[in-house]
């Protein structure tokens, strides 16, 4: 008694979870909350906590910009000694000169090409490029040859060495065609003059910093220097570069489109800063000023080592570790964690505001596709996060560059995918890939070509997964993933332009990505049969032992109600060749029609098919009871399927195979009884309608197979006649409205009925008695059959041989 009572509480507490509509919030929060403590986990486990005199036991690198200060000394008289004091910058008078120096030493090399002297001494300079040319041609003849392309590209190295930048071989062909001409050197060093006169400082974001106080801006050659407050006028160098092209429109107008380009990007890249923050000099100054006062400020460079393994620590470096300690860590991780929990919560409400929520998949039972999509987010990031701790384990440093280590290809998210399409269709495991994907990337680091590799995995083995029912086709289907990961891992390691992997490593890279899509195929292999049990879903590996006619249910309709069963037989033959003519789950549709009126089981003998004495049951009922008994079978057929676990797409086939239709017979009958107050809606199923195609062929095939079998004389033209009639009948009343089926659907489906019932009740050859065969043969005079010998034991001249075998008249009775 007390079993029961807790199994009817978990049953009550299950269906209160179903249709709570706050189970989806809860699951949100749920998994935002355990992902952004992973990460938190996982951006804490740096340490940097040492004591003077310890050993380090790894090598520590900066993992960002940061500054170091003395707390102990006078810190306000030094920041005020220090904003005082005005930041110096070098001007590089001379670096106008060299440039312009080197263009019109290098466009004159080149115009030299087109004009050597009349004689050319074998000890020519190397300047001059007639000496580069070969020595057969300087004494074969006075007059040179005309001056080939190919000729002058053996001196392009030169060229570019008095150029000082490295040009194209199309660039160097386009001077070559204008000859080097003056003119080219004259837009070069017009540009090039008017950009550096103005100023062009290295880091003008740095510069504008000090324009309360201004600079000191300090010529080197020679020494003077004179304070500048408005430090707006000078250049950055991506400004600089942009005013080269607004500073040559005029200088270049008429010019080629070819050459204009070629002088814009000349002068782009020969140009560089010729102001100069001088640190040196301006630390001078606030040394000075700060008198005895030693500055305290240390700057931390990106990747700069602050301590290596085996080091001991001292004083300064203890400053950095601490330091290091408290900024990195405590700021950084707060930011990038509240960071990492909004792109999260976005991520998540987007995709099921816009994709999940309304999708018809999953309208029924919403609360239990979301409990199982979450718990397959949490698992699968749970892999993801033993990985990242095992990369760890095996290598602290690899704290943001972790992408670069290929564990990542080893992790199994494919299989995640493979059983969301397996039991949610392929549309939703993209969704789903999607939001898992940028998670789990973001776990790995946030490297681009973890999302690439993750998610070109997930649902190139969803789609390979989703049209087949065996499990032999999960192992197939992850080899080919195999596959096709070592194949992503091969051009990933190519693509990235960053490193140059070496063969040993993209070797590593490619047995990770196999090993991964070896290792997705029998997760999901071992997950499905798991997953069919925890939330009760039917794949089509479960819909094919459903099947089978040797299960318990099946033999039992055999044997009970073996009229019914007759009847299911002929309608799953009926549904399959439909589903299968407008390209419908054909298995679907056949197993639901197998078990479509299991429900008869509880009363086989009120119904019509089962009532092999010829009495009817119905006769002695009023029609509304005989209609509450037919409504009835409904009803139990959902006990019994549910009782035998048959899943929940077989239950819905049994509620749906009526949908809300009339029982006209009945109804009728009612009618002409003359009962007055008749509700229509007492003769209808409770429905639903049929939801999908499946139910639908279902129900189609349900009501034609039986009105086909009531036909006395079943010829085909009757039988078109009659299934064109009745799937007319259900169109009209509305019972196709919600399965989203076409005429055009209709069509193949009557067609395909045509054929099977045309060929079950076609014409046969009457067999007679064999007694009105005898006395018709007496009649016609003749004393025996003619068309076979006398068999052994029969005398000669036809007198019967003795019997010898039992009497077999009263089997069956």
């Amino acid at each position: 008694m007390k079993k029961a009572n807790n199994q009817g509480w978990l049953k009550q507490a299950g269906q209160a979870l179903s249709h709570t509509p706050y189970l989806p919030p809860v699951m949100f929060l749920l998994v935002v909350t355990l992902f952004v403590l992973a990460q938190t986990f996982d951006h804490t486990t740096e340490s940097y906590v040492y004591q003077i005199g310890d050993v380090a036991g790894r090598d520590i690198k900066a993992p960002k910009d940061f500054f170091i200060e003395d707390k102990a000394t006078n810190l306000a008289k030094m920041n005020s000694v220090e904003t005082s004091v005005r930041t110096v910058y070098d001007f590089d008078a001379n670096l106008l000169g060299n440039i312009t120096s080197g263009i019109a030493s290098a466009m004159h090399f080149g115009w030299g090409m087109f004009h050597p002297p009349d004689n050319t001494p074998k000890n020519t300079p190397p300047e001059s490029p007639e000496a580069a040319l070969p020595e057969s041609q300087e004494t074969a003849s006075p007059e040179l040859p005309e001056l080939s392309f190919s000729m002058a590209l053996a001196l392009k190295p030169e060229f570019e060495k008095k150029l000082g930048i490295k040009i194209s071989k199309g660039a160097f062909q386009i001077l070559f065609n204008e000859k080097f001409s003056e003119e080219v050197t004259g837009y070069l060093t017009a540009i090039i003059s008017t950009i550096l006169t103005n100023g062009v400082v290295s880091n003008k974001e740095i510069l504008l910093a000090e324009e309360e106080k201004g600079i000191t801006l300090r010529t080197i050659q020679p020494h003077k220097e004179r304070v500048v407050t408005n430090l707006k006028v000078y250049y950055g160098p991506d400004q600089a570069k942009s005013m080269v092209r607004v500073v040559g429109q005029p200088i270049l107008k008429g010019v080629n489109y070819s050459l204009a380009n070629l002088v814009v990007d000349i002068c782009q890249r020969l140009l560089r800063p010729n102001i100069t923050l001088n640190k040196n000099e301006t630390q001078k100054r606030i040394r000075e000023a700060q008198a005895k006062i030693k500055p305290t400020l240390y700057q931390i460079k990106a990747g700069e080592m602050i301590i290596r393994e085996g080091e001991r620590v001292d004083e300064l470096k203890l400053v950095k570790l601490n330091t290091l300690n408290e900024q990195v860590e405590d700021k950084d991780v707060i930011m990038t964690i509240s960071g990492i929990g909004m792109f999260t919560s976005l991520l998540l409400i987007v995709v099921y505001f816009l994709y999940l929520k309304d999708h018809p998949k999953l309208s029924r039972d919403m609360n239990k596709h979301m409990a199982f999509l979450t718990l397959g987010l949490l698992l699968y990031i749970g892999f993801t996060e033993l990985a990242v701790y095992i990369a760890h384990a095996s290598n602290p440093e690899m704290t943001g560059k972790i992408t670069s280590n290929a564990i990542y290809m080893v992790v199994p998210l494919p299989a995640a995918a493979m059983i969301t399409c397996i039991f949610l269709g392929f549309d939703i495991a993209l969704y789903f890939s999607l939001v898992l994907c940028s998670l789990c990337t973001i776990s790995f680091g946030g490297g681009f070509q973890v999302f690439l590799f993750f998610f070109l995995s997930s649902i190139t083995a969803a789609y390979w997964i989703k049209e087949r029912n065996e499990r032999h086709h999960f192992i197939v289907a992850g080899f080919k993933l195999a596959i096709f990961n070592a194949c992503l891992a091969i051009a990933l390691g190519f693509f990235m332009p960053s490193q140059a992997l070496p063969w040993g490593i993209l070797t590593k890279q490619v047995t990770m990505a196999v090993g991964g899509g070896v290792f997705a195929a029998i997760l999901t292999v071992g997950f499905t049969p798991l997953i069919e049990v925890l939330f009760n879903y039917t794949t089509a590996a479960k819909l094919l032992e459903f099947s089978n006619l040797d299960q318990p249910l099946i033999k039992k309709l055999m044997i009970e109600a073996p009229g019914t069963y007759n009847h299911s037989v002929i309608v799953a033959t009926l549904a399959e060749a439909a589903a299968s003519a407008i390209h419908a789950d054909s298995l679907k549709a056949k197993v639901m029609a197998y078990y479509h009126d299991i429900g008869k089981l509880d009363k086989t003998m009120y119904f019509i098919e089962n009532q092999s004495d010829g009495r009817n049951r119905h006769d002695k009922l009023s029609p509304s009871m005989s209609a509450l008994i037919l409504i009835g079978h409904v009803k139990k057929g959902v006990e019994i399927a549910k009782q035998y676990k048959l899943g929940n797409e077989i239950v819905e086939g049994i509620i749906q195979h009526h949908g809300t239709s009339l029982i006209k017979y009945f109804y009728n009958k009612s009618l002409k009884a003359g009962n007055e107050n008749i509700n229509e809606d007492d003769f209808r199923y409770p429905g639903p309608k049929p939801q999908t195609r499946e139910a639908g062929i279902v129900m189609l095939a349900d009501v034609v197979e039986a009105a086909t079998r009531a036909l006395e004389r079943p010829t085909p033209s009757r039988i078109k006649g009659r299934v064109k009639e009745l799937i007319n009948d259900i169109f009209a009343d509305g019972q196709l409205e919600e399965c989203e089926m076409t005429l055009k659907d209709l069509h193949q489906i009557a067609k395909s009925f045509n054929n099977i019932l045309t060929s079950i009740y076609h014409s046969r050859i009457e067999y007679t008695d064999k007694t009105q065969d005898k006395k018709q043969d007496k009649k016609n005079g003749k004393t025996k059959d003619t068309d076979r010998q006398p068999t052994k034991g029969e005398a000669a001249n036809g007198a019967p041989a003795p019997k010898d075998r039992t009497d077999l008249k009263r089997l069956g009775l």
